[in-house]
């Protein structure tokens, strides 16, 4: 089965503006680009097949490519709208999808390819985050259900699947439990992120 992981961000300048409280603007950039590097790395360890990152943003664009990652533009309308643009641009290439948010620096290889194989066996996938949230939304076939990531996606989630008549397997990973929005998630991460988002917090204790 032909499977695409799509992984969204937001502008690199604006992303995680919750965050600018607590660390500078130069530190917060260089936090949202080690994070996507950090969740390519294991989607490319747990997937040989088609890796797409969905920005408006070029400043990713060089972190994507070190990944063997296709970059595919969107309008920067939000991670929503990303997520549909990018399920509509490869409806024609790929089976299934695996969505991904850029800022799981945890994320492992291993519940990666795990997610993968669920999405093969049952169609739809839902792994939500303790928040509410969804961490990955796979899906088999791509519209299956619209995307509708944002607070109490995985609710909204669980409500598709079950309106188009659809059964929806949900599974939880330790490494997916939680995404980077404050100074309690980057805490609760920073044991088990991958080496470039705990470069980048090194620098922040350093501050």
């Amino acid at each position: 089965m032909s499977t695409a992981i799509v992984v969204a961000v937001q502008q690199a300048a604006r992303a995680k503006s919750r965050l600018s409280a607590d660390i500078t603007d130069d530190l917060r950039e260089a936090l949202v680009l080690a994070m996507l590097d950090d969740v390519l790395a294991a989607a490319r360890a747990g997937h040989a097949g088609l890796l797409v990152v969905v920005s408006a943003d070029p400043a990713y664009d060089a972190v994507a490519r070190a990944h063997d990652a296709e970059v595919l533009r969107d309008a920067g309308e939000g991670y929503r709208a990303a997520a549909a643009f990018a399920v509509a641009h490869l409806a024609d290439r790929v089976e299934a999808v695996l969505i991904l948010p850029g800022d799981l620096p945890q994320v492992r290889p291993a519940d990666i390819a795990s997610a993968l194989a669920a999405i093969e066996a049952n169609g739809v996938l839902l792994v939500p985050l303790e928040d509410g949230g969804t961490a990955a939304l796979g899906l088999r076939p791509l519209d299956a259900i619209a995307p509708a990531f944002g607070p109490d996606s995985a609710a909204l989630h669980r409500a598709a699947a079950q309106a188009a008549g659809l059964r929806l397997v949900e599974a939880r990973y330790d490494s997916m439990r939680v995404d980077v929005d404050t100074r309690a998630d980057l805490d609760a991460v920073r044991a088990g992120a991958g080496p470039a988002t705990r470069a980048v917090l090194a620098r922040l204790g350093e501050r």
